[in-house]
């Protein structure tokens, strides 16, 4: 194993050495190979446009090696974003080559990192890319202020358009690691992680009772929003019912031509106006709760 290692690192050394024989390209020379890539698809080419830009590729991988990821998959993934810079060139916008690729390049390589790090929890979105790598930092900003965890969460909602919820999931993800399942929980007994989950399925009388609830909010909801204005209808799907993060305030601002303080006031009216519409649902729920949690 561990030769196989060396053998991998003395192939990646040779790789970084063989970059010295590409030169980079002037604006000139550069116009040239990307409209004869773009006008008469000449892979030769477009193969001087790649190798010209590879040690650039290394220079942005050495930035996302504190990850804990071989500096060589990095460039590896890198390349392959070179790669889709050069598909997607237009020479004739004006723009040079390597300031278009830098894009394609750090998305590959974030995405990487982003993959690697968990299986599950962190996604891909811009929005997850965005906490991932500043969350950390922004943490210790505002904690260094003094401020308690609570607040230090509620700023950082702020800071990233989210919830405190999935800023505490997202903390969580970031200081450990996935464990399989399959491995034991103690070293001297037999018994794994997945012996030991919890079956958190509900009773079948519970399921339905949850499903019918289901089907009059929806029902509910969407006789409201045929009462809703355009924009409003806007926001309720793009971040009242998003499966997802949904869209940040500054987002959806942006969209409708509003400022994203003026998006935040017409959502906290449409959580009012829901809340009038499912309000005898939910005493309803907690009247049927309270002999449970009693």
């Amino acid at each position: 194993m561990a030769q196989g290692r060396f053998e991998e690192e003395d192939g990646f050394r040779a790789y970084l050495n063989q970059l010295r024989n590409y030169e980079p390209l002037d604006r000139a020379t550069e116009l040239k190979l990307a409209r004869r890539w773009v006008r008469r698809h000449d892979q030769r080419a477009a193969q001087a446009l790649v190798c010209a830009n590879l040690r650039f590729v290394v220079k942005i991988a050495n930035g996302y090696r504190n990850y804990g990821l071989r500096l060589a998959d990095l460039v590896e993934e890198g390349n392959i974003g070179l790669l889709e810079a050069v598909r997607r060139f237009e020479p004739e916008r004006g723009h040079r080559f390597m300031t278009y690729a830098a894009y394609w390049i750090r998305a590959y390589i974030l995405a990487h990192v982003l993959k690697q790090r968990s299986m599950v929890g962190v996604g891909t979105g811009p929005l997850q890319s965005k906490m991932f790598f500043r969350l950390a930092r922004e943490r210790a900003r505002i904690s260094s202020q003094g401020h308690d965890a609570a607040e230090v969460d509620r700023q950082l909602a702020e800071t990233f358009g989210t919830t405190e919820e999935r800023v505490r999931q997202m903390s969580g993800r970031l200081e450990g690691r996935d464990l399989s399942l399959d491995a034991l929980v103690f070293p001297s007994g037999g018994a794994t992680g997945l012996d030991l989950l919890v079956d958190d399925a509900a009773e079948p009388d519970e399921a339905a009772a949850h499903a019918e609830r289901g089907r009059l909010v929806r029902a509910r909801v969407g006789a409201a929003m045929n009462d809703l204005s355009v924009r409003e209808r806007y926001i309720v799907e793009h971040r009242l019912l998003s499966d997802g993060e949904g869209e940040t305030l500054a987002e959806i601002g942006r969209h409708l031509g509003l400022s994203r303080e003026r998006v935040r006031q017409l959502e906290e009216r449409l959580k009012v106006k829901l809340q009038h519409q499912l309000a005898d649902l939910v005493e309803d729920h907690e009247r049927t709760a309270l002999p449970a949690a009693a």
